[in-house]
């Protein structure tokens, strides 16, 4: 008998739904993939064609970030087992209600 991951896998690939979901996943799991540290002061919005677009708190993160795209998009690609994320878009959050308040 199969295990209900591995029939759902198979139907989403079956109707080439596979990688719409997997990049699903990467905007989910944003938060346990950087950590809580950058999750204050992030948040995946969306992902077009392996481009994320992450909200962040202000300038200063959105350079901090930039220089470890890199390695988050290493990451990312392994969290959801493929190369899903190409390229991460830094956006400043003017109205910061998308992203958690810093304790």
């Amino acid at each position: 008998m199969k295990k209900m991951g591995t029939v759902v896998e198979q139907m989403l690939k079956k109707h080439n739904l596979w990688q719409g979901y997997l990049q699903y996943l990467v905007v989910e799991k944003w938060p346990e993939a950087v950590g809580s540290p950058l999750c204050n002061v992030t948040r995946a919005e969306s992902i077009n064609k392996g481009r994320l677009k992450v909200l962040v708190k202000d300038s200063v993160w959105a350079y901090h970030l930039s220089l470890l795209k890199g390695q988050l998009i290493v990451k990312l690609n392994r969290e959801a087992g493929a190369p899903v994320v190409k390229d991460i878009f830094f956006s400043i959050d003017s109205t910061g209600h998308h992203l958690k308040k810093e304790e």
